[in-house]
């Protein structure tokens, strides 16, 4: 026969799951944990996690929920780990295709001697010596833009009423892809920056050829990325040696930069984060490793024979810690958020016979 505190203790349901304040600082943890490895994506992640505790506490098909929770765990760590190496993948895709626009702009260059017996000048000055074109209009033929270069007028300076119209029409081939993204009328500073100085590749308003710099063709940097020059594709400016590193009133002082992202993966992180793509003098690519380092380095690296193959040497990747560390520290959180549910489920009844 049943008593009725057998009947009781049989029916007797577990503990609830309840917001105690070890359960919201374990909340807590998931949370932050899932935004420091999925970003923003991390709010998703820790509806999905509360969602399968709460069927788990309220009597659901534990089986079920496992295998459920299995799936999605594995869907979220999979996506963790590949996410930043397509965006990487990205990245390096707008890279080659920089790299691609330097060394067509550099052929170009190439062209031009073959047909002038020289390069192009860095700018060709007016009487008083103040600069009125860049090399950049006077290359278009040679690279298939006789369209823009027709349509320029070489009896005005380069911000003349005429050519002022063409501003907006900066060839493509001028632009990094990996800079912010922007409207046709803005987009019009150019990306890359001619070396200009006695001892580098251009000597402004003289052109030189490569006999100027025998068996230094590929140790000899002509052309370089520069983010934000302020720049427009038709003003004849380019990177001074002479003033490198000098701040003038009147424009933002010009710096070997790009806007090529981080090198980053999920587990993996690099000492030196962005390359910069610079074009030689024999036309070769090179992407170059900048570091840190002072501006006298960078004139003597910039001079004519100053660039050595070491200086586009990637160094080793190291173990990105942070990420590690925020990984392991969510699944530990959300294995104990679902180990918490399950030990509060909710136990129905047992039905008892009646005596």
């Amino acid at each position: 026969m049943t008593t009725p505190e057998s009947q009781s203790a049989e029916a007797k349901p577990r503990p609830r799951f309840q917001f105690t304040l070890r359960t919201l600082l374990l909340l807590f943890v998931v949370l932050g944990s899932s935004l420091a490895v999925f970003g923003g994506g991390g709010v998703v992640v820790f509806g999905l996690a509360v969602g399968l505790a709460t069927y788990v506490h309220r009597g659901g098909s534990l089986s079920s929920a496992v295998c459920v929770g299995v799936i999605v765990l594995g869907l979220i760590c999979l996506h963790a780990m590949l996410f930043p190496g397509v965006e990487a993948g990205r990245e390096t895709g707008r890279r080659v295709a920089c790299s691609n626009n330097l060394k067509d702009i550099a052929l170009a260059l190439h062209d031009y001697h073959r047909a002038n017996g020289c390069f192009p000048p860095a700018y060709i000055a007016d009487k008083t010596g103040k600069p009125m074109h860049s090399w950049r209009v006077l290359i278009l033929p040679y690279l298939d833009r006789n369209d823009l270069y027709k349509a320029y007028d070489f009896t005005e300076p380069w911000d003349g009423p005429k050519n002022k119209r063409l501003l907006t029409k900066c060839p493509q081939i001028y632009l990094c892809p990996s800079d912010p993204p922007a409207s046709i009328s803005v987009r019009t500073p150019t990306s890359y920056v001619a070396v200009v100085g006695p001892r580098a590749a251009w000597e402004g308003e003289k052109p030189r050829k490569l006999g100027d710099f025998p068996g230094e063709t590929s140790n000899t940097i002509m052309l370089v990325e520069v983010a934000d020059p302020h720049i427009l594709w038709t003003e004849p400016r380019d990177l001074s040696l002479d003033t490198l590193g000098v701040t003038d009133a009147k424009s933002p002082p010009l710096v070997v930069s790009s806007y090529h992202g981080q090198r980053e993966e999920f587990f993996f992180t690099y000492d030196r984060a962005t390359g910069i793509n610079v074009a030689l003098a024999d036309y070769g690519v090179r992407c170059w490793w900048l570091g840190n380092r002072s501006t006298e380095d960078l004139r003597k690296l910039l001079q004519i024979g100053g660039f050595t193959d070491k200086e586009s040497e990637e160094t080793e990747r190291h173990l990105n810690w942070p990420n590690i560390t925020a990984l392991a520290v969510w699944l530990l959180s959300v294995g104990a958020l679902l180990t918490c549910a399950v030990r509060s489920r909710k136990v129905q009844p047992v039905p008892v016979p009646p005596s």
